[in-house]
Parts: structure tokens; C-alpha cells; sequence
């Protein structure tokens, strides 16, 4: 219905389209990606800070990206019968179960690209640098810090756990695209971590992203 407006006139309110157009924008297809790593792994290390961060921000695949983070490798539980509970240990000792369990904290309570950002950050030491990469990416971590100090570290480690264990893992990091992990290609996905993921990401979406060549 057309209508004409004269100036100085208001027309009935039944005669006004309350209806507006909003345009948003497609959200775009993620790849499950899952990193099974450890804290004091050199390899682990390398990994994240020099292949997987740099793939994700270089090739701006965060949004194509739906990420999940391990920080549990090649550890294990076990009942410890001289104190009655249940207790895990680490590839790297003691210390590493103590910085897994710190990383599990920071991802279940930070955004996941802000806890990527600082797990990034504190890949850079041997030793617990929260409060220094907290600071230099200006993020709040006391819920994280809080649920390292009020939680037992195999009750932390252990969904985690759970998940890498079902893999059996024999090297770290262990790298898995759409949930399907392939143990004999674990070499090529490290070092050629960029070609994997587009070839990955076109076979699940017949998408070829334009980083992809």
C-alpha cells in the first residue's frame, strides 16, 4: 500500500511498518580442531606458538576455527593407596601437572581467544607466567587463579584426561581435525600444519578458503 505523507501530518499508526530490515552476516562453517598438549613439552611449545598461532591469526581462521584445548599429553592417574586418593602424574613431574591444571583453569574460565592468547604468552617459559602475560594483555585472571587454588589438580586435569586418553597418544602434541584423530599422520600435521587444515576444512565443507592457494 502506498502512502502519501503531508507535510505537517502523521499518519494512523496501523498505517506504519514496524518492520525493519536487519542484515547480519553468515556464520561461517568451523572445523573442530582439538590440541592434546603439555605445559613443559618443548615440542608442545613450538607447536602452539609457532605453527597454530600463527596459522589462526595470519590466515584470520579464527572464525572458520572451533578449537579446543588439552593441556594433559602423556599423563596419567592413578590410585595413590598410601593417602587414599586419586592422584595424576605428568610427563615433565610434578610442576607440569601443576601448569596443565592452571591452563585447564584459564580455558573454563577466560574466552577462549583471550586464554589462547595468554596460554600463548606463557608457552614462552618453563615456569608459571600468569600474572605477567595477565598483565601484558591487560586480562583479569583472578576466577582462573581461584580455581587453581580451590581445586584439587586430578579433579581439574581430569575431563581433559579423559578425552586424551581415549586416544592413546603415543607422541605430544597430538593434533586432531573433526574429531577424527589419525595417528600415523601426526609428523605431517605438525610440520605442515597449514596445508592439513585447508585440505580439512574443503573436504568437510567443499569450501577452499582463499589463504588455502
Amino acid at each position: 500500500m502506498l502512502i502519501t505523507l503531508v507535510a505537517g501530518t502523521t499518519p494512523p499508526p496501523d498505517e506504519i511498518s514496524t518492520e525493519t530490515a536487519v542484515t547480519t552476516a553468515p556464520e561461517l562453517p568451523k572445523l573442530p580442531l582439538a590440541i592434546h598438549y603439555e605445559t613443559l613439552c618443548p615440542d608442545s611449545m613450538y607447536f602452539i606458538r609457532r605453527r597454530l598461532y600463527d596459522a589462526l591469526t595470519g590466515n584470520d581462521w579464527w572464525p572458520r576455527t572451533d578449537l579446543k584445548l588439552y593441556p594433559f599429553g602423556k599423563a596419567n592417574f592413578y590410585n595413590n593407596t598410601a593417602v587414599g586418593r586419586m592422584e595424576v602424574y605428568c610427563q615433565h613431574g610434578e610442576e607440569e601437572c601443576e601448569l596443565n591444571a592452571l591452563h585447564a583453569c584459564i580455558i573454563e574460565h577466560l574466552e577462549l581467544q583471550q586464554a589462547f592468547q595468554l596460554i600463548n604468552c606463557m608457552l614462552r617459559s618453563y615456569s608459571n607466567r600468569i600474572d605477567e602475560c595477565a598483565k601484558h594483555l591487560s586480562l583479569d585472571v583472578t576466577a582462573a587463579k581461584e580455581c587453581k587454588r580451590t581445586r584439587k589438580t586430578p579433579d581439574i586435569l581430569m575431563p581433559y584426561g579423559r578425552e586424551t586418553l581415549a586416544l592413546q597418544i603415543s607422541f605430544v602434541p597430538s593434533i586432531v581435525f573433526d574429531n577424527e584423530f589419525l595417528p600415523y599422520e601426526q609428523s605431517s600435521i605438525r610440520y605442515n600444519f597449514e596445508a592439513h587444515f585447508c585440505r580439512h576444512y574443503e573436504r568437510k565443507f567443499q569450501i577452499k578458503l582463499p589463504s588455502c592457494g
